[in-house]
């Protein structure tokens, strides 16, 4: 980005942020990414949560 486009954007009220995302380059990453996947699936397999959704009920979610 150029600074006249940053100058720009700073002008109409915009800020810049940073943003920190995982490496999937990394291999350490990686290989904690792959053992939360395989938890998700074996925990989606283990338990159903349809019967704490209907517990729980929308109703209770659309209360202000």
């Amino acid at each position: 980005m150029s600074p006249d486009e940053r100058a720009d954007l700073l002008r109409r009220g915009y800020r810049p942020i940073e943003i920190w995302v995982p490496d999937l380059e990394n291999e350490t990453i990686r290989a904690q990414l792959a053992e939360e996947a395989r938890r998700v699936a074996e925990a989606d397999e283990r338990d159903d949560v349809t019967d704490w959704l209907e517990a729980v009920g929308p109703t209770d979610w659309d209360k202000p």
